[in-house]
Formats: C-alpha cells, sequence, structure tokens
C-alpha cells in the first residue's frame, strides 16, 4: 500500500475564540501497518523528531506517560503525549498522525486505528483536542476517518473545518452571560462541580459554562470535569430561560466565593529518607507510616460484556431503571459508612451520586443503544469514553477522576447484569500490603484496615481520592510504583508512606529499621491518647488551655473525647448556608443546647455569623462589593441586619441556660461596633431571662489590635483569628495563588501584632485563644504561648499532639522562641528556627 506522509506544520493565527494551531499537510502517515502499541508509538514519535518537532528523547517520554495513564481516547483513536516534566524536550508544538486501517491492541479489548501524538508546548493543541473529544465520539465518522485514504478528511476535522465551525455555533454563549474567573488550586475538580451542578439544577433555564473554546451543561458534572479547568481560569457562565438572569447571577456567584476551597488536601513528605538496602521500588508519598508485612496482590474486576439485547425502548428503560437502583443503593451506603470516613470524604461519594444524575451522561448512553443490542455495551462504553477524556488531560488532579467515573459505572453495570463484572476474591488471611494497578474509592472504602495496614497503587497520585481516603482511614499509601510490582510474591516487605518506597526484599538490617520507627510511631501515640484528657501544664507549671475548632453541632462531643477542654470557637455558618432562608430562632437552638449538654459544663464559644463578603449567602440580597473583604461582614453584616441578629442571640442565651457558653463577635475593627453589638446582646438577654455569659471578641484586623487596649476593657476575652490577621496586615489575599504562600502567620509583623495583643489584655486581666490554623503548627504553638496566648484552639484530631508538645517544653523557653521570632525579618527566618 501506497504511504502518504503529511507534516503538521504549526502556525498561529487569531480566531472569534483563542489562539489555536493551523494544520498543513506535511506529516501524517496513511494506511500504516505495525505490530505491536509500542511500534505505533515510536512510528508516531519519530514523525515528530523528522519534524523537528522534538528531540529523540522526547519520543521516551511518550511510553513514560503509558505506564501512567491510558491515552485511548475512544472509538479507535488515541493521543500519545509525554509527560510534563519532559517539555524541555520538546523544540515547537506539532502533531503528528498514523491511520493504522487493521487496527493493533492498545490496552485490554481496545483497538486502536487512529494514532495522534501530540508535543505541546503550552495549550495551542487544546482546539485539536476539542475536535477529537467531540466530533470523534460519532462512531461512522470515526469509522470513516480510520480507513479514509483522503487526506483532506482528517485535515478538515483538525483544522477546525466547516463542520466543526457549526459545531462551534452551537457552543456559542447565550445571550444572557458572565465572565468570571475560576480560583481554586485544585481545579473544578469532582466536589465544587458536585456543588456547583446542585445549584444549576434548581434553574429550568438552559444554562452552559465555557471554557476557552469548549463548553458544557452546567448541570453536567461528568461534562465540567472534561472542560479540565484549572485555577485561575476564566470562564462563562450563559443562561437561556425564564429565570436564566438569575441562574446566570447566581452560579457566578457560587464560582466566585463559594468554590474557592480551603488549600489542597495533598500529602507533603517529610525529607526523612531511611536507608534501606533491599531491593525496593520508590512512587509517590500518598499516606503516611511504616509497615511490615507480607504483600497481597489486587486482581481488578474483570469486566465481560454481553453485548446482545432487547428491543431498544425496554433496553433504555433498564438503564434508567439501573441508574435509578445505583443512586438508591450508593444513598443507603454513604449513610452507613458515615461513621468511617470524615465528612470531608464522603463528598468523594456525593460526587458520584451527582455522576449518576448527570443528564448528559445518560441522555449519550441512552441515545446511543442500538436495537438489538444491549444496555450495558452501550453503558460502559459512554463510561469508558467519558473516563478516557478525564485521565487525558493535563491537570494530574483532574486526570486522577477518571477512576471516579469508573466507579459509578461499575456500580450500574453490575446492576443491568450482575454477571459483566467478574470480581477475583482475595483472601486475606493476616494483615497484608494490597498491592494494586488501581482501586476505585469505592473499593478503597471498603477496605479493612485490620487487615489491609498498607496500600501500594501503579495508578494515581497524591491527589486521587484513593490517596485521600487512604489517609482518611490511616492506612499508609503509596502511588505511581513500577507497574512490575504487580509481580511481585514476598512474604515480607516494607512500606514506606512517608517517602513513597516499597522494599519488597527487605534485608534484616532493614526490618530492625523499620520495627524501630514503628515503635517510636506507636509509643508516641498511644502516650498521647493515653494522655488526652490531662491537663496541657508546661514543665515550669504554667496552664495553657487547648480547645477545638468546630463546624457542626455533632463535632462537640467527639472533640472532648479527644482531650478538647472546651470548644474555644463554634463557626454557626453551617447554620445559614447552603439553603433558601435564614434558619429559625428553634433551629438554632436546637443546635446550640445539644453541643452546652454534650460539653457537660466545658466552655463552648459561640462565634456570631460571620458571613458576607468571601462568604455571602443570596436570601439576604446583600449589593455586590467591589472588595467584600473591605465591605460588610461579620458583625457589620449583623448590625446591617439586626433582626437575623436578634434571632442568633435569642437562641444562643437560651441554650447558655444548659451549659457554660459564651459569646464571641467577629471581625471587630472599631470599637462601637463592639459596644453596639454588646448593648443588643444585653437587650435580648433580658427579654430571654438569662444569666449575663462572658462576650469576647475576634482580633482579626490591625485597628484592633493598635486599639487592644481600649477594646480590652470591654471585652472579657480576645480569640486570635491568624487567618484573617495575616491577610490584613500583609495585604495578601490568602487565597491568591501566587500569594498564599507568602501569605504566612509567622511573620514577625504578624506575631508582633499578636505580642500587642496579649500585653494589652493582660493588662486588663484578660485571658487571649488563638482559634486559626497557626496554632496546630508545634512551632507556631511555642512561640504564641512565648508571646502570651492563654488558650490554643485547634482541629480535635490535634488536640493529643498539642498538649503532649506544651507539657515537654518550658513557659521560659517559649519566651526566649518568641522573642527571637520578634526579631527576625522573614517568616522563613522565623521556621528557620525550629
Amino acid at each position: 500500500m501506497q504511504m502518504l506522509y503529511l507534516n503538521i506544520n504549526v502556525l498561529f493565527i487569531s480566531s472569534r475564540r483563542d489562539i489555536m494551531l493551523k494544520v498543513e499537510e506535511k506529516v501524517v502517515k496513511l494506511g500504516v501497518t505495525v505490530n505491536s502499541k509500542e511500534e505505533a508509538i515510536k512510528k508516531a514519535g519519530e514523525l515528530l523528531v523528522d519534524a523537528g518537532y522534538i528531540e529523540k528523547g522526547y519520543v521516551d517520554s511518550l511510553f513514560k506517560r503509558e505506564e501512567i495513564s491510558n491515552t485511548y481516547l475512544g472509538n479507535g483513536i488515541c493521543i500519545p503525549h509525554g509527560v510534563q516534566e519532559d517539555r524541555d524536550l520538546i523544540l515547537k508544538t506539532g502533531i503528528s498522525v498514523l491511520q493504522i486501517p487493521q487496527g493493533i491492541s492498545w490496552k485490554d479489548d481496545e483497538k486502536a486505528t487512529l494514532i495522534i501524538a501530540i508535543a505541546a508546548k503550552s495549550d495551542e493543541h487544546i482546539d485539536i483536542l476539542s475536535q477529537l473529544t467531540t466530533l470523534l465520539m460519532d462512531d461512522k465518522k470515526a469509522k470513516h476517518l480510520s480507513s479514509t485514504k483522503n487526506i483532506s478528511d482528517i485535515l478538515d476535522l483538525l483544522n477546525n473545518s466547516e463542520e466543526s465551525k457549526k459545531d462551534d455555533i452551537k457552543a456559542e454563549d447565550f445571550d444572557i452571560k458572565k465572565e468570571i474567573i475560576f480560583k481554586n488550586e485544585s481545579g473544578f475538580h469532582a466536589r465544587p462541580a458536585t456543588k456547583f451542578v446542585d445549584v444549576a439544577d434548581n434553574f429550568k433555564s438552559e444554562i452552559q459554562i465555557r471554557f476557552k473554546n469548549k463548553t458544557a451543561n452546567a448541570k453536567s458534572v461528568a461534562q465540567i470535569l472534561s472542560l479540565g479547568i484549572t485555577n485561575n481560569s476564566k470562564l462563562v457562565i450563559s443562561a437561556l430561560g425564564e429565570d436564566a438572569s438569575l441562574a446566570v447571577e447566581k452560579l457566578a456567584k457560587i464560582i466566585e466565593e463559594e468554590l474557592e476551597e480551603e488549600a489542597p488536601d495533598i500529602f507533603e513528605a517529610k525529607v526523612e529518607k531511611r536507608d534501606f538496602k533491599g531491593l525496593k521500588y520508590e512512587g509517590i508519598p500518598a499516606s503516611p507510616g511504616v509497615v511490615i508485612a507480607p504483600i497481597t496482590i489486587f486482581e481488578d474486576d474483570e469486566i465481560k460484556i454481553e453485548e446482545r439485547g432487547e428491543d431498544l425502548y425496554k433496553e433504555q428503560n433498564r438503564l434508567k431503571e439501573a441508574i435509578k437502583k445505583a443512586s438508591d443503593e450508593l444513598n443507603s451506603w454513604v449513610r452507613k459508612k458515615h461513621e468511617k470516613i470524615d465528612k470531608k470524604n464522603m463528598e468523594i461519594f456525593l460526587a458520584h451520586l451527582s455522576i449518576l444524575k448527570d443528564p448528559e451522561l445518560q441522555k449519550k448512553a441512552l441515545d446511543s443503544i442500538q436495537e438489538g443490542e444491549s444496555a450495558q455495551k452501550y453503558w460502559w462504553k459512554t463510561i469508558q469514553d467519558e473516563a478516557s477524556k478525564l485521565s487525558n488531560l493535563d491537570d494530574v488532579r483532574l486526570s486522577q477522576r477518571a477512576i471516579d467515573i469508573i466507579d459509578v459505572g461499575k456500580r450500574v453495570l453490575k446492576i443491568l447484569d450482575s454477571n459483566s463484572i467478574i470480581s477475583h476474591n482475595i483472601k486475606i488471611d493476616e494483615p497484608s500490603i494490597l498491592i494494586a494497578y488501581d482501586m476505585t474509592p469505592s473499593q478503597t472504602a471498603n477496605l479493612d484496615s485490620n487487615k489491609v495496614v498498607a496500600l501500594v497503587t501503579v495508578r494515581g497520585g497524591s491527589t486521587s481520592h484513593t490517596a485521600i481516603l487512604a489517609r482518611s482511614m490511616g492506612i499508609p499509601s503509596i502511588a505511581g510504583i513500577d507497574e512490575k510490582a504487580l509481580k511481585i510474591e514476598s512474604k515480607k516487605a516494607i512500606v514506606d508512606g512517608q517517602n513513597g518506597v516499597l522494599v519488597y526484599a527487605p534485608e534484616t538490617e532493614d526490618i530492625n529499621i523499620a520495627k524501630e520507627i514503628q515503635k517510636k510511631e506507636k509509643i508516641q501515640k498511644k502516650l498521647e491518647f493515653d494522655a488526652r484528657f490531662k491537663p496541657a501544664v508546661t514543665k515550669d507549671n504554667i496552664r495553657i488551655e487547648v480547645v477545638a475548632n468546630i463546624a457542626d453541632s455533632n463535632s462537640a462531643f467527639d472533640a472532648i473525647e479527644l482531650g478538647a477542654e472546651g470548644v474555644g470557637l463554634m463557626r454557626t455558618e453551617f447554620l445559614f448556608l447552603k439553603r433558601n432562608n435564614a434558619p429559625k430562632e428553634i433551629e438554632q437552638f436546637q443546635a446550640y443546647k445539644k453541643m452546652a449538654k454534650d460539653l457537660n459544663g466545658l466552655p463552648l464559644i459561640i462565634r456570631t455569623l460571620d458571613i458576607g463578603g468571601d462568604k455571602e449567602v443570596a436570601y439576604l440580597n446583600m449589593p455586590k462589593e467591589d472588595n467584600p473583604f473591605l465591605g460588610i461582614r461579620g458583625i457589620r453584616l449583623c448590625l446591617e441586619n439586626k433582626e437575623l441578629f436578634k434571632e442568633q442571640l435569642r437562641a444562643i442565651y437560651q441554650a447558655s441556660k444548659y451549659g457554660d457558653v459564651k459569646i464571641m463577635f467577629p471581625m471587630i475593627s472599631l470599637i462601637e461596633e463592639f459596644k453596639e453589638a454588646v448593648k443588643i446582646a444585653e437587650e435580648i438577654r433580658k427579654e430571654v431571662g438569662a444569666e449575663p455569659i462572658d462576650i469576647g471578641m475576634m482580633i482579626e484586623v490591625p485597628s484592633a489590635v493598635l486599639l487592644a487596649k481600649e477594646f480590652a476593657k470591654e471585652a472579657k476575652f480576645f480569640s486570635i483569628g491568624t487567618n484573617d490577621l495575616t491577610q490584613y496586615t500583609l495585604c495578601m489575599d490568602r487565597g491568591h495563588q501566587g500569594l498564599a504562600r507568602k501569605a504566612d502567620a509567622l511573620h514577625p509583623a504578624v506575631l508582633k501584632l499578636i505580642k500587642m495583643s496579649c500585653d494589652a489584655a493582660k493588662g486588663e486581666k484578660r485571658w487571649v485563644g488563638v482559634c486559626g490554623n497557626l496554632a496546630t503548627n508545634p512551632l507556631a504553638a511555642k512561640i504564641l504561648i512565648g508571646l502570651g496566648v492563654n488558650e490554643l484552639s485547634v482541629a480535635a484530631a490535634s488536640v493529643p499532639n498539642i498538649k503532649a508538645i506544651i507539657r515537654e517544653i518550658t513557659f521560659k523557653e517559649c519566651e526566649e522562641l518568641a522573642n527571637k521570632a520578634l526579631n527576625m525579618s522573614s517568616a522563613a527566618e522565623v521556621r528557620a528556627l525550629e
């Protein structure tokens, strides 16, 4: 067969949408015959080398990518591309194409007929990927392009041909639209997408979200994920329908204000390299801990699809019913597992529920079912297509969400045909290290941590949902291990999750090292836990209160069980957010009463509503502010909405009859604000017939520090919010991608303000607490104590450890450390004191 050679030269042309590639005839081979996947990738890479797009070393990078992800896109199309760290081997952006009409086995049962190798220095190739992931989901078109002898058929597609332009017109924004910037270090992954879709579902209008030249149904989690939206991305929300304006405003607000998550759950390995001598593999540290145990290899489910089906409508109904049943079962499973997995990680499975009800995913599967063929065939094909789109995204965190799509797909597939999933039951007779190619979140959550004492996977990374769940379950874990590890047979191996090392043939010395580490960790944790109810008293007899920060009414009891001496910050926002109207007094009262009773006489500091600005709620109808962080938030919002404020105060005072309740006002910057709030509180106290209780304030802005002497005469206590105090002192948005790392609460400027606050409080015999994240850091805890802080309010899980640290130091040592810190000129210098 005659070979046709084409070269794809890169030209930059400005379109109405974006800068994109223009493809010209030079490097594409049609009618190629190869004997293996490896040969196909090599030939595609050589075309890129010959065209002057890459150095020879980048061909190896194409193979590296195949080791960590499947580049099969669907319908015979594969997109081999190198790993990000090898981009320096790319001379200029280019693409090569191999057409293999007879097909070549790619992975499992996947047959590749069109190989499109990509070498991209930045994002010029996005338009081509967009074409592939949308147009080539058409079976007939894909088959045609895999066998055509007409070069223009392929070039028309890659160059955004007239047919593609028609699709572009369909994808344009609706008339009612708004442009926003998405800020979230983790990207628009499953959890924020779920929150977004939950809100979008409440509107009747057709709504879409556009990123660059790609659009997604705003009510489809799968479509939103496939956009590959990363931090600081420009998005357009548009809508068509009777409530379009309201929908656009609400969803834009959700993106701008409610999807800026806390720092991503990324496991940062400590540099504590252990010199293991035995044979080992190194991977990605995913969950800490050292384990010595035999290895068990996990064989993933085998999928066998019965392709024959019955009547078209019957098959469609079978799929609809299976999806509904899967949703019901997952809902039930979530309820049963709530004690095993914390709230944050449970959101992973709530995201799975959103994927199950995804209208676009369902529509695609239902529409693709053919007469006489089974629902499970087309459901699984749809799942594989969506998972492939995600796995090929450049953003690592987003690409790792492909396994979530597979997880959801298997739930439905098993209901459609119980014989379609062949599970290889593993018998684990003793605590073992489980090695798997990959594991779904559901498989991970169902692990028995008494039997599976460590988890090692070939796929995934430290940000995968599997890794996050392993951390929450306390299972040491490694990701990204060499696939050869799946062939290991070892009666005794070592997993060092902290450093990502699997020692599969340990020497005696290695075993001794691991045992010593285990012994120290076990002793330390047990000592801390056993002593959790003992007070935190320094060696020179200074008592420091260690209390907990909580954000819901069920956490108070758990905090006490972990040794907390009360609640130093009860965030009441959980009662006001994610709803269409404010909570009634009775609802608030019941929540506060429950916590007060659970604490059994220990202090409960309830912070009044702290929303507005960055935590706005729609039902308050607050006007949009140019700078919400300097606008109506905290106590200002309460004073602007007095009835809302009074209702909350009534509930607090009623609850104060059941325990040691204190009130704390947030974001106080002016003395008159505090006095007015106290006056209203006193009126409410008398109204409900409650006894006087202590009223304190948050120290979060420089003006509160500078007026601390005056405030100390009015407030019964100070609680320093180090997150906001740092932000307002250094003028750095803690959520800003470029500045967040510099917004360090250990900066000497912030520490000096804390010192001033403590000195002012001491002059009036008031106590000072710290309720920001800073208090959980051991070095910071010592410095804070040395500055004069009397109470540390931390996450409940950190209480035993912080108490133990305090018992091992003297107040004098803390003072000396604090004085050194105050004389430093940067946060880095302070941290170097550790």
